[in-house]
């Protein structure tokens, strides 16, 4: 494999691509037992027609959209495609991935609001999930801060204008 990132040893690429890689795939797992959980939700009467479910229920759906972005751009970078912005992919869909998952919360607890007690068990497998979930998109931010280094802080400052753009 050649280096996509210049400057950047094509062994220890692979190795930072493999642990952002194998991190998103354990907060995958956690996101699809949470969207089955929340698919759940509908039949709790209680939280049938709750004003948070259907933006929670999206929430979490953006958040699988933004793993297999990142495991595409991986993908895409491993496959030695020619890439001009391989790195501002890799920053932007990493970052967008935390900003999806930062809009979870607020709509969970919303959806919640006003579940009765026997929702309580779905309610808090939900929470534990969610904090797999964000522990595996924030180790992935980690490790892609690592193999970039403060190059990611500038790529990042570049590509904000176009995050601002609602997805929603």
């Amino acid at each position: 494999m050649t280096s996509t990132f210049i400057g950047i040893d094509p062994n220890q690429q692979n190795d930072y691509l493999d642990a952002i890689d194998a991190s998103l795939e354990k907060g995958m797992a956690a996101k699809e037992v949470a969207c089955s959980i929340t698919t759940g939700f509908r039949r709790v009467p209680s939280m049938r027609v709750a004003p948070g479910l259907n933006t929670y229920h999206a929430s979490v759906a953006d958040i699988g959209y933004g793993f297999d972005a990142v495991q595409g751009t991986i993908s895409r970078i491993r496959q030695g495609e020619s890439i001009d912005l391989a790195k501002e992919m890799l920053v932007f869909d990493l970052d967008t991935l935390r900003i999806s998952e930062k809009q979870l919360r607020p709509n969970f607890e919303l959806a919640i609001k006003r579940a009765n007690p026997d929702a309580f068990y779905l309610i808090e497998q939900s929470r534990y999930l969610h904090r797999q979930i964000f522990e595996a998109i924030k180790e992935a931010i980690r490790l892609g801060r690592a193999l970039l280094g403060p190059e990611w802080e500038t790529i990042r400052a570049k590509i904000e204008e176009i995050q601002a753009i609602p997805r929603l």
